[in-house]
This record gives C-alpha cells, structure tokens and sequence, in this order.
C-alpha cells in the first residue's frame, strides 16, 4: 500500500480453529493491528468484554477513515456501540441471515426428492442417504432448526447467542427463549441423537477441523450448509469436478419470511494493543472506499483471477481458480463498490440462486425491536466465562446428538448453567432489554 507507506500482511484462522484460537491472539499478546470480528459467531462482544479492542471515538473514525465514516449509515455505528462506544468498522452491505443447503442431485433424484424444502424432507433425506452408508452433512444443524421456528440468536449473549434466542418473526413476542426453558431445545436434541445413531453424520465431528465445504467436496457428505452465495460457489466447483453430483441448492426453510443480517456482521476491529492504530485505520479506509484495492481483494487481480464488464460487473476467468469473495475482504464489504457476476453460460445453479434470491427478496420479514440489540456482558463477565466452560462439556455433544441419554444430559447442562450463573445473565440480559426497548418508544 505504497500510498500509505505501508504493507500489509494478512494470516487466516480456519473455521475449525478460530473458536480456540481467536481469544488466544488477545490474552497472549500476539502483535497484529486489524483483525475481522462479527456479533455473536466472530466473537465481537466477548472480545470488547476481555478489553481486546481499541474504542474507536467519533473523531478518531472522522480524521483517519473519513470517507468511512461518509459511507456507513448511522444505524450501522449505533449496532456497533457497546456501552455507549464503538469498537468496530461494519460492514456496509445487505446480507440474509438464514443459511441453505447445496445437495447432491444425483441423491435426491434417488431418494424420489425434486428440492428439499422443508426441515421434515432433509430429516428423511438425511436419514436414506445414512442407511446407504453416506454422511448427510458434517454434524447437526441446530442453526437451521431454531431459524425454522421462527428464532434467531440474541445478539451478545453467551456462546454467539446461541444459548438464549427470541422470536425475531413475531415482533410483539419480547420474550427470550434460553436452553433452560425452550422445549424445542429438547425436542431438538432428541431429533439430533436420532439422526447421529443413524450415521446421518460422522461421530467424530467434534474433533474434526474440515471447511464447511470438505465434505460435499471430497464425497463423504451428500450437503453442505452454508450462505446462498458460498452454497453456489462449491456446488459449482463439485459439479465441475464431478459433474454426475448434479449439486443442487436447496432452502430448507422455504417460505418463511428473510431476515436480514446486523451490518455487525462483518467488520473489522483495531487490536487494543496495536502500536500502529492510525495507520491501520487509514489503511482500512482504503481498503474499503479505494474501488481499486476494494476489486483486488474481492476479486484478485484483473487480467488473471477476473476481467471487467461493464462499470459494476465481472466475469471470472475460469482457468484461475480464484475463490471470488472467499479472499480476506469479508471486513471491508461496500455495497457502492461489489460488482456483480456477469454469467455468460448460465447452469441450473445460477438459475437455483437467482430464484431463491428474488423469493427472499419478496418476503423479507418485519423489523423486531432485538434485531438492533446488543446485550453488553461487562456486568456478568464471571457468569458468561462460567456458561461458556460448559459448552464443550454439554452443549455442543447435545446438538450433534452424541450422547448416551438426552434427557439425562439436559439436566445435568441446566444445572451446570445454574451453579454458573446463567440465571443472573437472564435477569441483566431482560433488564437490559427493557432499558432498550423504551429508549426506543
């Protein structure tokens, strides 16, 4: 980055390690500057509760990242705020949250399935391709269960909000729903055993550190579970490798109306410790407003990985290779500068996503007063520590069904997250709550 008389270096931390080693960059010292966090699944809230991101001051953001500061809508910087500052840059783009499924084809049509769009279809397809000795996918999928009843995670609550959830369809329902209380946790976890006891995943899932994509890729599984986009990018690379897969993309919650994901989504936060926090806030102001290093970083370099059509599309250049939006740019997301595919060959996929795309887009769900809340830990760090050492133990053998007795094991979870603190974390959590919700009327 000549311009700034600086270079820039970028490590990556895999989907399998990043839940262990992320926290590790910050207690151990580690010397970087930028680094990619999200609410809840990239460890946004509990890394400002351990003090590991440098709050970023209005005036801070406005004479280092100024053109940053012009593009990002005010709602964006307000999700970003805990207790009253900000920690992070967001994203500034539109991304659904509800995540779908590439399936084999050449499956389906055995299994007498044209689409899967239903939790009950996957659940039977799953379960006939694990009697013919074939993974269904890489382990349970409580995600898209807890989505299909109309929940979604509490933003900044322990373990990426999984644990404690509310009805994001219902905006009148301003309840919370935790593992605690929820039936459909149990129901869940008893769907799960089930499935795991038929082989519907491998019952070593919980040591495995494979892409999300490894298994559709090399064979072992039948699907995948990912955003519609990255869904389409690996079917087409399996489908290109063994075209008889006929991947396909599926929504297994079809119908339900869309939600939008937090810009908080994806951003980038500057370490508390960095000795260059200037320059790396100058830095990512490039890197997101440049359109120049903005295409690089999406796309890789033009005349190689992609080639311009147009003012604002692309064509990939098939012989590359190149993940397209797979690179390092998943922080710096700038909705004015992405260019769109242009497809010259279409596939059945392209038109699988185009059609999936324009359902979501006719059917985006009404604003929940929690969609824009972000539960701040400061006042119950012990507690969340106590909870989250819980997870390995318990929670995460029970939502991949690798357990001897589900209710057993419930028990002895929700009495571990008791003896925890888990209840004081509710009532700060509903206190918290309340406070917001006003301040909104």
């Amino acid at each position: 980055m000549e311009k700034l008389n600086c270079s820039l270096s970028v490590d990556f931390l895999s989907w399998g390690e990043h839940g262990q080693k992320y926290s590790l960059l910050f207690s151990g010292g580690e010397d970087f500057d930028l680094i990619f966090t999200a609410t809840s699944w990239a460890h946004y809230e509990q890394t400002v509760a351990m003090n590991g991101f440098k709050p970023l001051s209005e005036d801070f953001i406005k004479t280092y990242a100024p053109d940053i500061w012009e593009v990002v809508p005010e709602e964006a910087w307000d999700q970003a705020k805990i207790g009253g500052e900000i920690y992070m840059v967001p994203g500034y783009n539109h991304e659904y949250t509800q995540d779908v499924m590439a399936i084999r084809g050449d499956l389906l049509e055995k299994y007498g399935y044209e689409d899967i769009k239903s939790m009950e279809d996957f659940q039977d397809f799953a379960m006939k391709a694990a009697a013919d000795g074939m993974y269904a996918t890489q382990g349970g999928f409580y995600y898209q269960y807890f989505w299909n009843k109309g929940l979604t995670n509490t933003s900044g609550t322990p373990f990426n909000g999984e644990l404690i959830l509310y009805n994001t369809q219902d905006p009148q329902d301003l309840d919370f729903y935790s593992v605690l209380d929820w039936d459909g946790f149990e129901d869940y976890c008893k769907m799960a055993k089930e499935m795991a006891d038929a082989g519907c995943w491998s019952r070593d899932t919980l040591n495995s550190s494979d892409d999300r994509q490894t298994g559709l890729l090399t064979g072992r599984c039948a699907s995948m579970v990912w955003n519609l986009a990255t869904c389409k990018t690996y079917a087409k690379q399996a489908n290109a490798e063994h075209p008889e897969w006929n991947v396909k993309l599926c929504d297994i919650n079809a119908g339900q109306p869309r939600i939008i994901k937090p810009y908080i989504n994806g951003g980038v936060a500057i370490n508390a410790s960095s000795k260059n926090a200037e320059r790396a806030m100058m830095a990512l102001n490039a890197l997101y407003t440049d359109p120049e290093l903005y295409d690089l970083t999406y796309l890789g370099i033009e005349g190689k990985h992609w080639e311009a059509v147009g003012e604002d599309q692309y064509k990939v250049i098939d012989e590359s290779g190149y993940g397209v939006d797979s690179n390092c740019n998943w922080g710096w997301r700038n909705m004015d500068l992405t260019r769109t595919e242009y497809i010259e060959d279409r596939t059945p996929l392209d038109d699988d996503y185009d059609r999936i795309l324009e359902e979501w887009d006719n059917n985006i769900k009404e604003d929940h007063i929690y969609d824009s809340f972000t539960f701040d830990s400061s006042k119950v760090t012990t507690q969340v520590a106590a909870v989250e050492a819980n997870i390995a133990t318990y929670y995460n053998p029970l939502v991949n069904g690798l357990v001897e007795d589900v209710d057993a094991t419930i028990e002895a979870f929700r009495e571990s997250l008791k003896q925890a603190g888990f209840e004081q974390i509710l009532e700060e959590l509903n206190r918290q709550a309340e406070e917001f919700v006003q301040s909104k009327q």
